[in-house]
């Protein structure tokens, strides 16, 4: 089931230039990380979880593990995601950085 979507090469789902604009601080990594987040609650649109697997991560948007592993854990410091974490399991997460800043 998490493998179905074959050869998808563009982010699917709304797109919150604030939001984008937080993770683009902290890499690469980060904006590849949130672009596989969008992806996946577009094509699934049934919970604001995703779960992050390697294999898809790495052939959608070029997301390797070590890389992977960076971004979660700075992006989850900056409370920017919020992450389940499964021993040998791939970690769920969830945006909860808001869509617009409030001044």
């Amino acid at each position: 089931k998490d493998f179905e979507y074959k050869n998808v090469s563009f982010t699917m789902g709304p797109i919150s230039i604030s939001q984008f604009a937080e993770f683009s601080k902290f890499g690469i990594g980060a904006l590849k990380l949130f672009q596989y987040i969008k992806t996946k609650q577009g094509l699934d649109r049934r919970s604001p979880w995703v779960k992050v697997d390697n294999v898809n991560a790495y052939k959608w948007f070029g997301l390797t593990s070590p890389s992977k592993w960076r971004a979660i854990k700075k992006l989850e410091e900056a409370k920017l995601i919020e992450v389940e974490r499964k021993y040998g399991r791939a970690p769920r997460v969830k945006i909860i950085c808001p869509k617009k800043k409030i001044n």
